[in-house]
């Protein structure tokens, strides 16, 4: 009896150890099947003037990256990678950019900065490049040959959205779609003066475009003088740089002004038809021009189904939160487009901390992105191959949509 109470008592002991041997097992291989978090920071206005870019364009970025990691984010060396992006508000200002940068890499302990479109990429840039993190940003009338950038002081820096490429790239596409126009009428509000508009001056007379430039100061609300100046120089066709509400105000008052027949534009993403309706009023806002990221509309510039498709899905998801159509498609070229870039470019690599190997991949690298396939160029115009494509799509609002209108893809810089 003795004999079989102890063998019992070994059975059941092995088959203790050997659950907790399994459970051991789970539990380790469950860890070990745990996604990484890579952290990502975005300095960005939260607060003041451009504030409601991020309120509509914050949201479906934030429901992509949700979309990406659900659908198993990406991979380093077999192991599962998911993002977490974190935001904070830079007051568009160079103290605000150089704080926010500060909290972002010594505080929240990103890793990389993407996304950043604020004017205050001096402030930014020193802060990531000192402390060896990758910056994703625009280029812009600092960020230019010539500008503050300089590429032994700054290696760390990448440029995911080429602005001031696309801004001239768009004048370009203008003056083809209307062959027949007589002047383009530039405008900017003071803010606006640097480098970077000097280098588009030459970039346009090269080209032969006729232009004009006007410029008025932060806050303006009557451009009566403005629309003035442009008819005495003979403009048909007003682009400005990015100011949409301003953009929208002159497109009001030239219509009420009796210039019924200019085309007027912003390099700036159309916020919502609705909005710009509202404030131009439904005539004077038809056939207003803005730049367009809408993927799934792109004729001339391939696009990999699996980012359309997801890209639409967001679209939706961000419909059905409104309870109505959601129709904003600048999103998709900025932070998530950058961290697309970023997530090949550790994949490639093998690593998400040695940023020097993943700088290695990304200078001249060719990525699949939201926006399309391109290689970073730009080895002679800014000293290093660190400049992204874009597929140059503008759109126009017909009735209560926005429709795309031309595309003129921005060729690879040298």
């Amino acid at each position: 009896m003795k004999k079989w109470n102890f063998i019992t008592a070994v059975l059941v002991m092995m088959v203790m150890i050997f659950g907790m041997f399994t459970i051991a097992i789970s539990e380790e291989k469950a860890a070990s099947d745990e996604p990484i978090i890579v952290k990502v920071g975005l300095p960005t206005p939260l607060s003041g003037p451009a504030m409601p870019w991020n309120e509509i364009g914050i949201p479906p970025g934030m429901e992509f990256i949700k979309l990406f990691n659900e659908q198993g984010g990406f991979k380093v060396n077999g192991k599962t990678h998911h993002f977490e992006l974190i935001i904070v508000d830079d007051k568009n200002t160079p103290e605000g950019g150089s704080e926010a940068a500060k909290k972002l890499i010594y505080e929240d302990k990103v890793k990389f900065i993407a996304g950043h479109w604020s004017w205050n990429f001096p402030s930014v840039s020193k802060v990531a490049n000192r402390a060896d993190v990758i910056f994703l940003t625009r280029t812009g009338n600092e960020a230019v040959p010539g500008g503050v950038y300089n590429p032994r002081k700054m290696p760390y820096t990448v440029f995911g959205t080429p602005s001031h490429e696309m801004f001239v790239n768009d004048v370009f596409a203008l003056a083809e779609a209307f062959p027949n126009y007589k002047k383009i009428g530039l405008v900017d509000s003071n803010l606006g003066k640097g480098k970077g508009w000097d280098i588009a001056y030459e970039q346009l007379n090269k080209a032969g475009i006729r232009w004009h430039m006007e410029w008025y100061p932060v806050g303006t609300m009557d451009f009566a003088p403005y629309i003035a100046r442009f008819a005495e120089q003979g403009c048909d066709i007003i682009y400005g740089a990015g100011d949409v509400t301003s953009a929208l105000m002159f497109t009001s008052q030239r219509w009420e002004m009796g210039y019924k027949h200019w085309k007027v534009g912003t390099a700036g993403t159309i916020l919502d038809p609705n909005i710009a309706i509202e404030i131009a009023g439904y005539q004077a806002a038809q056939g207003f021009i803005g730049q367009y990221f809408g993927n799934w509309d792109f004729k001339k510039t391939k696009v990999n189904p699996k980012w359309t498709k997801m890209c639409k899905e967001v679209m939706l998801r961000m419909s059905k939160k409104q309870g109505k159509t959601f129709t904003y498609t600048g999103w998709i070229g900025w932070a998530v487009n950058h961290m697309m870039i970023l997530a090949q470019a550790m994949e490639k690599a093998g690593t998400i901390d040695d940023t020097d190997k993943i700088m290695e991949v990304i200078r001249g690298g060719t990525f699949d992105t939201l926006t399309g396939t391109f290689t970073m160029s730009g080895e002679k115009t800014y000293g290093s191959p660190i400049l992204f494509g874009s597929p140059g799509t503008l759109s126009m609002i017909k009735g209560r949509k926005e429709v795309l209108f031309t595309e003129h893809p921005l060729k690879p810089l040298p």
